[in-house]
Protein backbone atom coordinates (compact mmCIF):
# COMPACT_ATOMS: atom_id res chain seq x y z
CA UNK A 1 0.00 0.00 0.00
CA UNK A 2 2.60 2.46 -1.01
CA UNK A 3 -0.60 4.88 -1.69
CA UNK A 4 -2.83 5.88 0.79
CA UNK A 5 -5.79 8.20 1.27
CA UNK A 6 -3.41 10.10 3.60
CA UNK A 7 -0.11 11.18 3.00
CA UNK A 8 1.46 9.96 6.20
CA UNK A 9 3.32 13.12 6.82
CA UNK A 10 0.12 15.14 6.90
CA UNK A 11 -0.34 13.61 9.82
CA UNK A 12 2.68 13.96 11.07
CA UNK A 13 2.93 17.68 11.01
CA UNK A 14 -0.22 17.93 12.94
CA UNK A 15 0.89 19.49 16.60
CA UNK A 16 -1.98 20.12 19.21
CA UNK A 17 0.93 20.58 21.93
CA UNK A 18 3.72 21.40 23.50
CA UNK A 19 5.93 18.81 25.63
CA UNK A 20 9.13 18.77 27.41
CA UNK A 21 11.80 16.48 26.76
CA UNK A 22 11.06 12.70 28.60
CA UNK A 23 14.12 9.91 28.61
CA UNK A 24 13.95 7.31 26.54
CA UNK A 25 11.39 4.80 27.13
CA UNK A 26 12.07 0.46 26.46
CA UNK A 27 9.28 -1.67 24.98
CA UNK A 28 7.90 -4.39 26.07
CA UNK A 29 6.89 -7.47 23.31
CA UNK A 30 3.46 -7.82 22.70
CA UNK A 31 1.44 -9.41 19.41
CA UNK A 32 0.80 -8.16 16.22
CA UNK A 33 0.74 -11.23 16.20
CA UNK A 34 4.49 -12.09 16.76
CA UNK A 35 6.20 -9.35 15.37
CA UNK A 36 5.21 -5.87 17.46
CA UNK A 37 6.59 -4.45 20.17
CA UNK A 38 4.14 -2.19 22.52
CA UNK A 39 5.93 0.26 24.68
CA UNK A 40 5.31 2.86 27.38
CA UNK A 41 7.73 6.20 27.77
CA UNK A 42 9.49 5.99 31.17
CA UNK A 43 8.30 10.12 31.65
CA UNK A 44 5.47 11.67 30.53
CA UNK A 45 5.99 14.57 29.07
CA UNK A 46 3.92 17.98 30.57
CA UNK A 47 1.96 20.35 28.06
CA UNK A 48 0.14 23.30 27.46
CA UNK A 49 -2.57 23.73 24.65
CA UNK A 50 -1.32 25.79 21.89
CA UNK A 51 -3.27 29.49 22.27
CA UNK A 52 -4.90 28.50 18.42
CA UNK A 53 -6.03 25.11 19.23
CA UNK A 54 -9.47 25.17 20.44
CA UNK A 55 -9.85 23.80 24.14
CA UNK A 56 -13.10 21.59 23.55
CA UNK A 57 -13.81 19.25 21.06
CA UNK A 58 -16.72 17.27 19.97
CA UNK A 59 -16.95 13.79 22.00
CA UNK A 60 -17.33 11.09 19.45
CA UNK A 61 -20.32 8.74 19.99
CA UNK A 62 -20.27 4.90 18.84
CA UNK A 63 -20.12 4.44 14.98
CA UNK A 64 -22.79 2.80 13.66
CA UNK A 65 -21.32 -0.95 11.77
CA UNK A 66 -22.17 -2.29 8.69
CA UNK A 67 -23.60 -5.66 8.72
CA UNK A 68 -22.69 -9.24 6.59
CA UNK A 69 -25.69 -10.51 5.03
CA UNK A 70 -25.70 -14.29 2.94
CA UNK A 71 -27.57 -14.42 0.14
CA UNK A 72 -30.85 -16.63 0.32
CA UNK A 73 -32.62 -18.38 -2.98
CA UNK A 74 -34.65 -15.92 -4.88
CA UNK A 75 -33.25 -12.61 -4.06
CA UNK A 76 -31.88 -9.91 -6.16
CA UNK A 77 -30.08 -6.76 -5.15
CA UNK A 78 -32.80 -4.72 -5.42
CA UNK A 79 -35.04 -6.43 -2.96
CA UNK A 80 -31.37 -6.59 -0.31
CA UNK A 81 -31.18 -3.00 -0.94
CA UNK A 82 -35.12 -2.50 0.07
CA UNK A 83 -34.78 -4.49 2.64
CA UNK A 84 -32.03 -2.56 4.42
CA UNK A 85 -33.29 0.94 3.50
CA UNK A 86 -29.76 1.35 1.28
CA UNK A 87 -30.04 1.80 -2.24
CA UNK A 88 -28.47 -1.12 -4.54
CA UNK A 89 -25.53 1.08 -6.02
CA UNK A 90 -24.53 1.42 -2.79
CA UNK A 91 -24.12 -2.28 -2.19
CA UNK A 92 -22.72 -2.23 -5.38
CA UNK A 93 -19.73 -0.04 -4.86
CA UNK A 94 -19.04 -1.33 -0.97
CA UNK A 95 -18.71 -5.09 -2.23
CA UNK A 96 -17.33 -4.50 -6.10
CA UNK A 97 -20.07 -6.19 -7.41
CA UNK A 98 -20.11 -5.68 -11.36
CA UNK A 99 -23.09 -7.77 -12.29
CA UNK A 100 -25.42 -8.11 -9.97
CA UNK A 101 -26.44 -11.92 -11.94
CA UNK A 102 -23.20 -13.39 -10.93
CA UNK A 103 -24.54 -13.31 -7.23
CA UNK A 104 -24.55 -16.67 -5.58
CA UNK A 105 -26.95 -18.58 -3.27
CA UNK A 106 -24.50 -18.52 0.51
CA UNK A 107 -22.73 -15.99 -0.90
CA UNK A 108 -22.10 -13.20 2.10
CA UNK A 109 -22.60 -9.46 1.30
CA UNK A 110 -21.75 -6.17 3.28
CA UNK A 111 -24.70 -4.16 3.60
CA UNK A 112 -23.07 -0.41 4.50
CA UNK A 113 -23.94 0.97 7.59
CA UNK A 114 -26.60 4.08 7.41
CA UNK A 115 -29.73 1.21 6.36
CA UNK A 116 -32.28 0.30 8.59
CA UNK A 117 -30.91 -2.85 10.28
CA UNK A 118 -33.67 -3.38 12.20
CA UNK A 119 -35.23 -4.79 9.15
CA UNK A 120 -35.89 -8.82 9.31
CA UNK A 121 -33.91 -11.04 7.24
CA UNK A 122 -32.70 -14.58 6.96
CA UNK A 123 -30.30 -15.58 8.30
CA UNK A 124 -30.21 -12.70 11.16
CA UNK A 125 -27.84 -10.01 9.98
CA UNK A 126 -24.56 -9.77 11.76
CA UNK A 127 -22.51 -7.15 12.65
CA UNK A 128 -19.27 -6.06 10.35
CA UNK A 129 -16.43 -8.00 12.15
CA UNK A 130 -14.34 -5.28 10.75
CA UNK A 131 -14.72 -1.82 12.00
CA UNK A 132 -13.30 1.52 13.52
CA UNK A 133 -12.22 1.95 17.46
CA UNK A 134 -10.33 4.10 19.42
CA UNK A 135 -11.14 7.29 17.20
CA UNK A 136 -9.44 10.86 18.22
CA UNK A 137 -9.65 14.63 16.37
CA UNK A 138 -9.02 17.82 17.17
CA UNK A 139 -8.52 20.49 14.93
CA UNK A 140 -5.75 22.57 14.32
CA UNK A 141 -5.09 26.57 14.18
CA UNK A 142 -5.54 26.81 10.46
CA UNK A 143 -9.51 25.06 10.76
CA UNK A 144 -7.94 21.99 9.45
CA UNK A 145 -9.41 18.73 11.15
CA UNK A 146 -7.19 15.83 11.65
CA UNK A 147 -9.39 12.40 12.16
CA UNK A 148 -7.45 9.21 13.48
CA UNK A 149 -8.40 5.42 15.13
CA UNK A 150 -7.59 1.67 14.37
CA UNK A 151 -9.35 -0.76 12.78
CA UNK A 152 -9.52 -4.08 14.50
CA UNK A 153 -10.47 -6.93 12.58
CA UNK A 154 -12.23 -9.46 14.51
CA UNK A 155 -13.59 -11.68 11.50
CA UNK A 156 -12.02 -15.29 10.46
CA UNK A 157 -9.86 -13.90 7.77
CA UNK A 158 -7.11 -12.06 6.80
CA UNK A 159 -8.31 -8.57 5.09
CA UNK A 160 -6.75 -6.11 2.84
CA UNK A 161 -7.70 -2.86 0.94
CA UNK A 162 -9.45 -1.49 4.16
CA UNK A 163 -10.52 1.36 3.33
CA UNK A 164 -12.09 3.37 6.14
CA UNK A 165 -15.48 6.47 5.38
CA UNK A 166 -14.86 9.50 7.94
CA UNK A 167 -17.45 11.76 8.35
CA UNK A 168 -18.15 15.06 10.01
CA UNK A 169 -21.89 15.21 11.20
CA UNK A 170 -23.63 18.60 12.61
CA UNK A 171 -25.93 18.26 14.88
CA UNK A 172 -28.89 16.16 13.34
CA UNK A 173 -26.27 13.69 12.11
CA UNK A 174 -26.07 14.29 8.78
CA UNK A 175 -22.13 14.24 7.31
CA UNK A 176 -21.18 18.46 6.38
CA UNK A 177 -17.58 16.69 4.98
CA UNK A 178 -16.10 13.79 4.22
CA UNK A 179 -12.71 11.82 3.68
CA UNK A 180 -11.93 8.17 2.81
CA UNK A 181 -8.74 6.86 3.76
CA UNK A 182 -6.76 3.57 3.70
CA UNK A 183 -5.83 1.53 6.75
CA UNK A 184 -1.76 2.06 7.44
CA UNK A 185 -1.26 -1.93 6.81
CA UNK A 186 -1.65 -3.84 3.75
CA UNK A 187 -3.28 -7.08 5.41
CA UNK A 188 -4.43 -7.06 8.65
CA UNK A 189 -4.52 -10.33 10.07
CA UNK A 190 -7.55 -12.25 12.43
CA UNK A 191 -7.16 -10.19 15.99
CA UNK A 192 -5.21 -7.65 14.21
CA UNK A 193 -5.23 -3.83 13.90
CA UNK A 194 -4.07 -1.11 12.03
CA UNK A 195 -4.47 2.57 12.16
CA UNK A 196 -5.42 5.54 10.23
CA UNK A 197 -5.57 9.03 10.15
CA UNK A 198 -6.78 11.85 7.38
CA UNK A 199 -6.76 15.34 7.43
CA UNK A 200 -10.13 17.45 6.62
CA UNK A 201 -8.86 20.83 5.08
CA UNK A 202 -10.58 23.81 6.07
CA UNK A 203 -13.66 21.92 7.97
CA UNK A 204 -17.13 23.70 8.63
CA UNK A 205 -18.86 23.77 12.23
CA UNK A 206 -19.61 20.14 13.44
CA UNK A 207 -20.78 18.70 16.03
CA UNK A 208 -19.44 14.55 16.13
CA UNK A 209 -17.32 12.41 13.73
CA UNK A 210 -17.76 9.03 12.43
CA UNK A 211 -15.78 6.70 10.67
CA UNK A 212 -16.79 3.36 9.47
CA UNK A 213 -15.36 0.79 7.29
CA UNK A 214 -16.44 1.13 3.66
CA UNK A 215 -14.36 -1.47 2.02
CA UNK A 216 -12.29 -4.73 3.39
CA UNK A 217 -11.64 -7.56 1.00
CA UNK A 218 -10.46 -11.27 2.09
CA UNK A 219 -6.93 -11.00 1.77
CA UNK A 220 -5.37 -13.01 -1.30
CA UNK A 221 -2.31 -15.73 -0.49
CA UNK A 222 -0.46 -14.81 -3.58
CA UNK A 223 0.35 -11.65 -2.48
CA UNK A 224 3.14 -13.36 -0.43
CA UNK A 225 3.07 -10.92 2.67
CA UNK A 226 6.37 -11.58 4.79
CA UNK A 227 4.92 -12.84 8.53
CA UNK A 228 8.27 -13.34 9.96
CA UNK A 229 9.51 -10.11 10.58
CA UNK A 230 9.92 -9.20 14.04
CA UNK A 231 10.77 -5.55 15.52
CA UNK A 232 13.43 -5.39 18.25
CA UNK A 233 14.89 -2.78 20.35
CA UNK A 234 12.27 -0.22 20.08
CA UNK A 235 12.58 2.95 22.27
CA UNK A 236 9.93 6.23 22.07
CA UNK A 237 10.68 9.31 23.36
CA UNK A 238 9.10 12.96 23.61
CA UNK A 239 11.39 15.83 22.31
CA UNK A 240 11.12 19.98 22.88
CA UNK A 241 9.72 20.47 19.35
CA UNK A 242 6.12 18.88 20.12
CA UNK A 243 7.20 15.68 18.23
CA UNK A 244 7.42 11.89 19.64
CA UNK A 245 10.74 9.95 18.54
CA UNK A 246 10.82 6.20 17.78
CA UNK A 247 13.98 4.21 17.46
CA UNK A 248 14.29 0.24 16.97
CA UNK A 249 15.36 -2.55 14.43
CA UNK A 250 13.35 -4.86 12.37
CA UNK A 251 14.95 -8.50 11.98
CA UNK A 252 13.91 -10.63 9.18
CA UNK A 253 13.23 -14.07 11.41
CA UNK A 254 12.20 -16.01 8.33
CA UNK A 255 13.62 -17.80 5.58
CA UNK A 256 13.02 -15.64 3.08
CA UNK A 257 13.94 -12.87 1.26
CA UNK A 258 11.93 -9.84 2.56
CA UNK A 259 11.29 -6.75 0.09
CA UNK A 260 8.47 -3.55 0.03
CA UNK A 261 9.28 -3.35 4.21
CA UNK A 262 7.87 -0.82 6.04
CA UNK A 263 7.07 -0.03 9.60
CA UNK A 264 3.88 1.35 10.88
CA UNK A 265 3.76 2.80 14.38
CA UNK A 266 0.43 3.79 16.47
CA UNK A 267 0.64 6.07 19.56
CA UNK A 268 -2.13 5.88 22.46
CA UNK A 269 -3.26 8.31 25.05
CA UNK A 270 -4.10 7.65 28.50
CA UNK A 271 -7.85 6.65 27.58
CA UNK A 272 -6.54 3.94 24.80
CA UNK A 273 -7.36 7.10 22.02
CA UNK A 274 -5.15 6.98 19.06
CA UNK A 275 -3.08 10.26 19.31
CA UNK A 276 -0.94 9.56 16.48
CA UNK A 277 -0.09 7.52 13.41
CA UNK A 278 2.69 6.92 11.04
CA UNK A 279 3.98 4.15 8.20
CA UNK A 280 7.53 4.64 7.71
CA UNK A 281 9.12 2.86 3.98
CA UNK A 282 12.74 1.07 4.62
CA UNK A 283 15.38 1.36 2.26
CA UNK A 284 16.49 -1.77 0.40
CA UNK A 285 15.91 -5.62 1.15
CA UNK A 286 16.22 -7.44 4.37
CA UNK A 287 17.95 -10.55 4.03
CA UNK A 288 17.47 -13.86 6.14
CA UNK A 289 18.99 -12.90 9.69
CA UNK A 290 19.95 -9.61 9.21
CA UNK A 291 18.20 -6.24 10.68
CA UNK A 292 16.93 -2.87 9.43
CA UNK A 293 17.60 0.33 11.80
CA UNK A 294 14.72 3.21 12.12
CA UNK A 295 13.93 6.61 13.34
CA UNK A 296 11.27 8.55 12.87
CA UNK A 297 8.90 11.21 14.31
CA UNK A 298 5.42 11.65 14.78
CA UNK A 299 3.71 14.48 15.90
CA UNK A 300 0.99 13.80 18.35
CA UNK A 301 -2.29 15.32 17.98
CA UNK A 302 -2.58 15.61 21.90
CA UNK A 303 -0.66 14.16 25.10
CA UNK A 304 0.28 12.52 26.62
CA UNK A 305 1.49 9.63 24.99
CA UNK A 306 0.76 7.01 27.33
CA UNK A 307 1.48 4.10 25.15
CA UNK A 308 2.68 2.72 21.32
CA UNK A 309 2.97 0.13 19.31
CA UNK A 310 5.16 -0.44 16.62
CA UNK A 311 4.63 -3.26 13.58
CA UNK A 312 7.05 -4.34 10.60
CA UNK A 313 5.45 -5.79 7.77
CA UNK A 314 6.72 -7.00 3.81
CA UNK A 315 6.65 -9.15 1.06
CA UNK A 316 8.53 -11.96 -0.14
CA UNK A 317 9.74 -11.65 -3.35
CA UNK A 318 7.41 -13.25 -6.00
CA UNK A 319 8.94 -17.06 -7.68
CA UNK A 320 10.75 -16.60 -11.20
CA UNK A 321 8.62 -18.69 -13.61
CA UNK A 322 11.57 -20.82 -15.44
CA UNK A 323 11.90 -20.69 -18.96
CA UNK A 324 10.38 -23.41 -20.60
CA UNK A 325 13.44 -25.40 -22.86
CA UNK A 326 13.83 -23.99 -26.78
CA UNK A 327 12.88 -27.29 -28.30
CA UNK A 328 15.77 -28.35 -30.83
CA UNK A 329 15.05 -28.78 -34.33
CA UNK A 330 15.31 -32.52 -35.53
Amino acid sequence: MAACGLTVAAVALVAACAATPAPTGTATPTQWPTRVLRGTPTAIPSWTAEPETPTATPTPTATPTPIVYAIQKGDTLLDIAHRFNVSASEIQEVNGITDPRTLQIGQEIIIPAGGDTTMSATPTPTPMPVHASAIAYNRTGSGDVVVMGEIVNESTAGVEEVTVLVELLDSSGSPVASAETLALRDVIEVGGRAPFGTIIAQAPAFADVRCRVSRALPEVPERAVHHDLVVTEVSGRAVYDRTFVLAGKVRNNGDMLAIDVYVVATLYGRDGQVLGVKREPLPGTLEVGNRLLFEFTIVPIGWPVESFVVGAEGREPLPTATPEPTPTPE
